[in-house]
């Protein structure tokens, strides 16, 4: 794996943590010096946490993002490291741990997903990451610890046939599909020079002509030296406009008069017409139920956060944390 993939280190908290832009102040810029961010109960995030944990993870990205985006992001990693704080003050109350050999598993299960089962592959993958094996351990141990503290408090929630009909109606313009048309097609070359043109232009008239009269159209392509191709379903709207105002008025198993192309000539059977419509419900009801899923699990798991908070001694440094976003200095 190089770095255009990376490594997903949080990869199942519910609380995703974005990223922002921590590159090094242009010249003449001042530079925000250490700092605490914010405090929960005796925990800190100071200034360095925060831009250590951002270069860990922009080594992993292949393109840098425009300032509004790396603003954004800004704010969304504080709060998650905020919340991920509030999670693992929870989780040291529950007294919960993580085994080595829990721990273990979940770097092989990683490596396995990575195809990074060399150990010499691995390294250089933690190193283009900007990361080592020890960081990378203790981000599945928290991440795995506040996986803990979320599955413990939130219990499964069941979601009836009911709402997930109800969900379907309400998004189903999310399941439309558009007019398509099943294809199978002949294509006959022409020389590179065009010099043949006209002359392949009269064999195909004449084999169009045959397969009108009730030739085979198999028959026909092999005897014309080309293969009949399936194309598919394809949707109306990505057709050339040649080859779609060709098919106009067409019923299925018609063909087309030759559709003339810069190689040669293209003959297309109309196999099926299949209008507009939306996917099944029954298609798409697992889809729905995960996406209802996840949605509902990450409401509680707010609620849970935001319910934590006010037990909790939080305090956020809002005038170093907006130096820190605006590159200004702070102490």
């Amino acid at each position: 794996m190089g770095r255009s993939r990376g490594f997903r280190t949080y990869a199942g908290l519910v609380l995703a943590a974005f990223l922002f832009s921590a590159a090094a102040s242009a010249a003449g810029q001042r530079v925000v010096i250490e700092g605490i961010l914010a405090r929960v109960n005796d925990r800190i995030i100071t200034t360095s946490d925060f831009r250590k944990r951002l270069q860990e993870e922009l080594d992993q990205r292949t393109k840098a993002l425009p300032p509004d985006q790396l603003r954004r992001f800004a704010k969304d990693l504080f709060q998650s490291m905020v919340e991920e704080a509030v999670l693992l003050e929870r989780a040291k109350e529950k007294d919960f741990k993580v085994d080595k050999k829990d721990l273990d598993k979940a770097i092989k299960a990683l490596r396995e997903r990575n195809r990074l089962t060399d150990d010499r592959a691995f390294k250089a993958a933690l190193k283009s990451s900007g990361l080592t094996e020890a960081l990378l351990r203790e981000r599945y141990r928290q991440n795995m610890l506040a996986q803990r503290v979320v599955q413990s408090e939130l219990k499964p929630e069941e979601i009836t046939s009911e709402e997930l009909r109800m969900e379907y109606e309400k998004d189903k313009e999310h399941f439309r599909t558009p007019e398509k048309v099943k294809l199978k097609q002949l294509f006959f070359p022409v020389a590179e020079d065009g010099s043949d043109r006209e002359a392949v232009r009269r064999r195909v008239r004449g084999v169009v002509a045959r397969v009108r009269k009730g030739a085979d159209l198999e028959a026909e392509a092999t005897l014309a030296g080309v293969e009949v191709q399936d194309l598919g379903e394809i949707p109306v709207g990505d057709l050339r406009d040649a080859v779609r105002n060709a098919l106009e008025g067409l019923k299925a198993g018609d063909i087309t008069d030759p559709v003339s192309t810069a190689g040669g000539f293209q003959v297309v059977r109309l196999t099926a017409r299949i209008p507009a419509g939306y996917v099944p419900f029954e298609k798409v009801k697992e889809q729905i139920r995960r996406k209802l899923s996840r949605d509902r699990f990450r409401t509680k798991t707010e609620a849970m956060v935001n319910n934590l908070k006010k037990q909790y001694l939080v305090e956020v440094h809002e005038d170093l944390l907006k130096k820190v976003l605006e590159g200004g200095s702070g102490g």
